[in-house]
């Protein structure tokens, strides 16, 4: 009797751990799904009946792209503007651009381009030397320029900027939008190939959950991907954007087979950005080489070939597939959600009064806020060369920054010359046209929002 209870006893730890982790996961799978649920019960009719609009789409992909994978889908989006460079009419551009012909340039490429289409939730593309602008943008501020305040739990807008005017506008995503507009107006880009940039912004973070994501994107999502970017090409002014998901795939793939050939400009932009991208894995014992070869083995046959790459040994393919399947695997059973969404540009408004550098202390044209010189804007994460991080104010900042660059994770410490005061998004682009054609692309923004933009987004 004695011999069984301590056998029980014995046992018990090891009960009481298995049934604690069972209970965690069904915890995890609770709060994993419930952002899913929510908004599938919001919009799942409108979506069946079709009538859901750009503005809920863009609600509805906020929560795969913000909260759910955001990781995996901006490399997904990543990974689209690469393979636009297997397409010959499309790196030739990038290539006489001179804007690759040096590091410095293509860094502020790559950085403006994440921040401009992220804000947008964000709004996408120049091509490489432009691309670098507004994705981040485009993709997470609302297109609308109206803050959905179902939407988001931030403070009321009246306890971040005193002008009334502005309680419930955000126009980062149109600004961005027509700063990519004007930009693409200095370079002759077909339609088409606007068409597939765009088409590839629309479908590749499907392909990629579908492939290495803890879940698919459900039918809702992957229509409200194409309603979205679909509203955005049209804000781009992009002709023939066909009428359904399943039209605009069809073409997609037609003009992909017959245009993205081999051509020795699809090499050299490709290898710039690999080089930009893999700047931090250090070179010893080959490891910056390895990641070249796992991010080409990720590329489809049809873009690998165009950009004059040689096929990659099948164990790169099957390593590169086993550790995005360990991790969707880990995120599935034992991460919980995130709280708060994750992306490059602060998805709430600014603080401007607060935390954001004001360079001139002059009184702006509306209401009396600081004018535009004063207010600028940090991304969320900085790349190897660290354009628009700020400087830093005390030791442990500089420490930190220094450790970076002896660690091999920066390029080099943040100043002015990298922007440290911030960005405006009016003036992102190749640095040639930083500050030409700022006032212009206000009234561009300001007819996309069909409203003044007052404020601290004014330029003063």
């Amino acid at each position: 009797m004695l011999k069984d209870s301590y056998f029980a006893l014995e046992q018990w730890p090891r009960a009481s751990l298995g049934v604690s982790l069972l209970v965690y996961m069904g915890l995890v799978w609770f709060l994993r799904w419930k952002r899913y649920k929510r908004i599938h019960q919001k919009y799942q009719s409108k979506f069946e009946a079709g009538t859901l609009t750009p503005e809920e789409a863009q609600r509805v992909i906020a929560v795969s792209s913000q909260y759910d994978m955001p990781m995996l889908l901006t490399y997904s989006l990543s990974f689209a503007l690469f393979k636009t460079y297997g397409i010959p009419t499309i790196s030739k551009i990038l290539a006489s651009t001179q804007e690759l012909s040096s590091r410095e340039w293509v860094s502020k490429r790559y950085a403006d381009t994440e921040i401009l289409i992220c804000e947008l939730g964000t709004i996408v593309i120049v091509l490489s030397s432009l691309k670098a602008l507004p994705l981040a943008t485009w993709v997470t501020c609302p297109i609308t320029g109206k803050v959905h305040v179902n939407d988001t739990k931030s403070p009321p807008l009246s306890e971040k900027l005193s002008d009334a005017a502005t309680k419930s506008a955000d126009p980062r995503a149109m600004i961005a939008l027509a700063r990519v507009n004007w930009l693409h107006a200095k370079y002759p880009i077909k339609n088409n190939d606007h068409l597939y940039t765009l088409a590839l912004f629309a479908f590749e973070p499907e392909r990629w959950a579908k492939q290495y994501g803890w879940r698919a994107l459900s039918p809702l999502e992957c229509q409200a991907y194409y309603l979205f970017w679909a509203e955005i090409g049209k804000r781009m002014n992009i002709k023939d954007i066909p009428e359904s998901a399943d039209a605009f795939k069809a073409w997609f793939k037609g003009y992909e087979e017959r245009v993205m050939v081999s051509a020795q400009t699809n090499h050299d932009v490709a290898q710039y950005t690999l080089d930009e991208l893999l700047y931090a894995v250090p070179t010893r014992f080959g490891l910056r080489e390895f990641a070249r070869s796992l991010a080409i083995s990720l590329l489809e046959d049809i873009t690998r070939e165009a950009m004059m790459y040689p096929v990659q040994p099948a164990y790169k393919k099957q390593l590169v597939n086993v550790i995005l399947h360990s991790i969707n695997f880990f995120q599935r059973f034992f991460c919980l959600p995130r709280r708060s969404p994750q992306s490059v540009v602060q998805v709430s408004l600014p603080d401007f009064q607060a935390n954001q550098t004001k360079r001139k202390e002059t009184a702006s044209s509306a209401e009396g806020i600081n004018n535009a010189e004063a207010y600028r804007m940090h991304p969320q994460w900085y790349q190897p060369q660290p354009w628009y991080k700020p400087v830093s104010g005390n030791i442990l900042g500089k420490m930190k920054d220094r450790l970076a660059i002896t660690l091999g994770l920066a390029a080099q410490l943040p100043s002015p010359e990298l922007r440290s005061n911030g960005y405006r998004l009016e003036e992102m682009g190749p640095m040639k046209y930083e500050t030409v054609g700022n006032d212009e692309v206000m009234k561009m923004a300001e007819e996309l929002l069909q409203c003044p933009i007052r404020g601290p987004w004014a330029r003063g």
